[in-house]
């Protein structure tokens, strides 16, 4: 999930913090307008030069390498959220944490046109488990990831740090000889052995860790490359062959992935995981779970060209004046910030060509590395429906997944939709949940089900 639904404050350095908004820096680096020390990332590029871990590069993932293996896939969220408790006053994962996957969703997500899917799982669950529990809650996910192979789906399997009681992916970042890390080092081997006895079919992947650290590069730690080097080592060194997604920091941003190491790719098995939300005005207008003044502004739309900088005001002063969120100072502080981006946001213009501008970063990072195009995915990318969305705003949504889904394609990437049906995220139709909103699904060049197709009238 992006961000581990992490609250960051807005800061005095209001004019860097809506010039990151505008020009497609995520979450981190809004952060880092509020505080250096929070992004704690560096200018300096990743070292060069380093040898390549583990065994010497296969070429054969695929038979044509052109083209991914996970060309286009949806996240789906069954292992992501495990159920909890109250015991003795803490909170604690249920007795069965993770939820039951539907045993029909495989063949729908294949009749949509995906081609796989990616499975993030909150190991938390695992890690509380004696070897017994582990191993059963494991043969449930190792179910799943059978029926979605059965219908000709690959499978991305995500590992999640727990997120129980606010907890981040920092705390198993200790140090490679650190006991949590060494716990959950030990848990990629266990998961990675099970993954890599499936028998042959599609494509399974194992990523090693979902967005795992917010700054760019850490500086009063062991920061999250060096343990993620130490991970792909150990793998390897065990004579796994299964492909891993490796990731950066900055919430697994461009602007974390293209300070890695490029050596790592060298070995054709090593995949880049990649996540996209910008502009962050945009895709997390209405969220309560990032910037505080986010969750009352509406009506952006994308591009920025297609609506009037009047009506995106006139309805986020609604939302402000309607909400008893916060206090009436604070309001005010907060209504000021979200008029400041806005304002921002229309005078960048921002269009298709902002999103080719983000990814020729990459491409650029890709080409100095010798990194192929079937080597990368966007693990995630999505724009949320606000509260209150109208139409026009769900028309905005399609034409920016329309543009980031072909200029990902465009550079022979492959993407991975966060998310199908699940809201705020999810591309469900607004009048019929069960059905995914025809052009928002045909804006990624999926196909519309027959069952929800309009039936005409005679």
């Amino acid at each position: 999930m992006s961000f581990h639904g992490m609250a960051v404050r807005t800061g005095d350095s209001m004019g860097r913090l809506l010039r990151s908004v505008l020009t497609g820096v995520t979450l981190v680096t809004l952060a880092a307008a509020q505080s250096p020390a929070l992004a704690g990332a560096s200018a300096d590029p990743a070292p060069a030069g380093s040898a390549p871990v583990g065994s010497a590069p296969m070429d054969a993932l695929r038979a044509d390498d052109a083209v991914p293996a996970f060309r286009r896939g949806t996240n789906v969220t069954w292992f992501a959220f495990p159920a909890t408790d109250v015991r003795a006053g803490r909170t604690v994962y249920a007795s069965a944490p993770y939820a039951a996957p539907d045993i029909t969703e495989p063949a729908r997500l294949k009749t949509l046109g995906f081609d796989h899917v990616r499975l993030p799982m909150d190991f938390g669950p695992l890690l509380e488990n004696d070897r017994h529990g582990r191993d059963k809650l494991l043969d449930d996910v190792e179910q799943a990831v059978r029926r979605y192979r059965t219908e000709g789906l690959g499978v991305i399997i995500t590992l999640m740090a727990p997120g129980l009681n606010g907890a981040l992916p920092d705390a198993f970042l200790d140090g490679v000889h650190g006991p949590q890390f060494r716990r959950y080092r030990a848990l990629a081997r266990h998961i990675a052995r099970r993954l890599d006895g499936l028998p042959a079919g599609p494509p399974v992947a194992l990523e090693l860790m979902n967005e795992p650290q917010q700054a760019c590069r850490a500086q009063t730690r062991t920061d999250w490359t060096v343990h993620q080097r130490a991970l792909v080592e150990t793998l390897r060194k065990d004579g796994r062959t299964l492909p891993l997604l490796l990731t950066g920091g900055c919430w697994s941003t461009i602007k974390g992935l293209v300070r890695l190491d490029g050596s790592l790719f060298r070995d054709r098995r090593n995949l880049v995981s990649a996540h996209f939300y910008d502009p962050f005005v945009f895709t997390h207008q209405g969220s309560t779970w990032t910037l505080p003044f986010l969750a009352e502004v509406r009506g952006v739309p994308y591009p920025a060209a297609s609506g009037r900088v009047e009506d995106t005001l006139a309805r986020t002063e609604a939302a402000f004046a309607a909400t008893s969120r916060w206090q009436p100072a604070e309001r005010d502080r907060q209504h000021a910030a979200a008029e400041k981006a806005i304002r921002w946001y229309f005078t960048a213009a921002t269009d298709r060509a902002t999103i080719d501008k983000a990814f020729d970063r990459l491409k650029a990072w890709q080409t100095r590395n010798d990194i192929r195009p079937a080597q990368i995915v966007f693990t995630e990318f999505g724009a949320m429906r606000p509260e209150g969305a109208t139409a026009g705003d769900d028309a905005s949504r399609a034409r920016w997944l329309r543009d980031v889904a072909t200029a990902i394609a465009d550079n022979g990437w492959g993407w991975t939709l966060w998310l199908l049906a699940s809201p705020p995220f999810g591309l469900e139709d607004m009048e019929r949940a069960d059905c995914p909103a025809a052009a928002l699904i045909q804006a990624i060049g999926l196909t519309v089900p027959a069952s929800c197709q309009p039936v005409s009238k005679r």
